[in-house]
């Protein structure tokens, strides 16, 4: 017999996180598309450059335990309160660490005014530690809740920004709302847990466990961080290659777009993770899931980028107006990946559920080697769309090592058996059941 159950749990925890990553999107792109016109290339660039510090820092607050927290507490589930202490007192002393070494970097290269900048927007991540209980509700597949609390801390937070809009608010305002929409999630987190019936007095840390979850969690830390780092080094690659934050500004108006889409792998794997862990003990059903999620990954893709193509000129026109014109070339160029990025987000997925996140960290040292020399050699010579073309090259590059790299020949037949349409309407139909 098949091991999930009941099935359309799952099913009903995929549409709350789609809700939630929906209405995110919807908010980037009316709210945050006018906060962008209203602060110019040259102060989009200065935020952006700051998040790119901050980004690449992250890896000491996140240590790479969201998807192995989550697989914990479904496998030992007794343990919660222990795993869930043990991993919010992890990531708040590496908060600290990220605000206090994101502000010694830019105090070292930066005026000062930049380096505000940077500390507000870095107090976030402090907030962010309370994220852990976002785990326990994954775990639990009740969706609905992250749901709730993403799309009530949006709301407010798209009210206030169109406020500061209104009154001509300086970029330090703009620079705080990270901070309070990160206290604010944190805020109506501790409210759902509440309402769930735990109890965060429950919560302890434990030395043992905290060195048992590293442990398991060092190759994904290396690989997270190494990801972190192609991710978020474009924007200061260009500030200090070109000198110039407007630069950086119509690069990331671009990108910002392109990656708009990134919410659809993460909340349909996030959401159908403890299903394909439940499945462990029926590997033919399991593999046939996977097969139907990378399907779902492909062929998402693949659509995203053809309208793109199609639309991509008139789109970014229309957001940015005449303010970012080099912002549709870049869009055009970096949403090619993201038919990597949404394999590669259910790829990784699958080697944490069995135990082979050495192949993600290889996997993420040849992306890094690729779009870093690729970044170095085309950014001073051509400009921003250097930085554009090398994600593309280096993120084909590890779509085919995904591919290969384990198991190559049950990975290019799965791939293959992905590459079939009709996969999708078996989940169509599977939801309907």
């Amino acid at each position: 017999m098949e091991a999930e159950k009941p099935k359309n749990n799952y099913v009903s925890n995929s549409f709350w996180m789609l809700l939630e990553k929906s209405a995110r999107i919807i908010s980037g792109i009316l709210v945050g598309v006018l906060v962008v016109r209203y602060l110019g290339d040259a102060q989009f660039g200065t935020i952006s450059y700051g998040l790119g510090i901050i980004g690449i820092l992250t890896i000491f607050s996140t240590l790479g335990l969201d998807s192995l927290v989550v697989r914990e507490l479904i496998t030992r589930h007794k343990d919660q309160h222990k795993i869930l202490g043990t991993a919010f007192g992890l990531r708040f002393m590496g908060s600290l660490a990220v605000v206090a070494g994101s502000c010694f970097y830019s105090l070292l290269r930066d005026p000062i005014e930049t380096t505000y900048i940077v500390f507000l927007l870095s107090i976030s991540i402090v907030f962010q530690s309370l994220s852990v209980i976002d785990f326990h509700f994954q775990s639990q597949v009740k969706g609905k809740y992250t749901a709730i609390n993403q799309v009530i801390t949006l709301f407010v937070s798209a009210i206030i920004k169109l406020w500061f809009i209104y009154v001509k608010a300086p970029l330090e305002w703009f620079a705080t709302m990270a901070a309070f929409e990160a206290g604010l999630a944190g805020l109506n987190q501790i409210i759902f847990y509440k309402k769930d019936n735990q109890k965060i007095r429950l919560w302890r840390f434990s030395k043992p466990e905290a060195k048992h979850l590293l442990l398991l969690a060092l190759p994904l830390i290396f690989s997270s961080f190494i990801q972190l780092l192609y991710q978020n080094v474009d924007s200061i690659l260009i500030a200090r290659f070109l000198r110039d934050m407007g630069k950086v500004g119509q690069y990331m108006a671009g990108v910002r777009i392109s990656q708009a889409s990134y919410f659809i792998p993460v909340a349909v794997c996030a959401a159908v993770f403890p299903g394909i862990v439940n499945n462990r003990n029926n590997p033919e059903l399991q593999k046939k899931r996977l097969t139907q999620l990378y399907s779902l990954m492909i062929w998402g893709a693949l659509i995203i980028i053809a309208g793109s193509m199609l639309l991509g000129d008139w789109v970014i026109g229309l957001l940015y107006g005449s303010k970012f014109p080099n912002a549709p070339e870049i869009f055009k160029i970096h949403i090619w990946v993201s038919l990597p990025v949404f394999w590669g987000t259910a790829w990784g997925m699958w080697m944490l559920a069995i135990h082979q996140q050495k192949y993600v960290l290889w996997m993420q040292i040849l992306n890094a080697v690729l779009i870093l020399s690729c970044e170095f050699i085309l950014i001073p010579r051509v400009g921003i769309t250097g930085a554009a073309y090398a994600l593309v090259i280096g993120s084909y590059s590890a779509l085919i090592f995904m591919v290969i790299s384990y198991k190559p020949k049950e990975g290019l037949l799965l791939f293959i058996k992905a590459l079939n349409p009709k996969n999708i309407l078996e989940v169509i139909r599977y939801s309907k059941g």
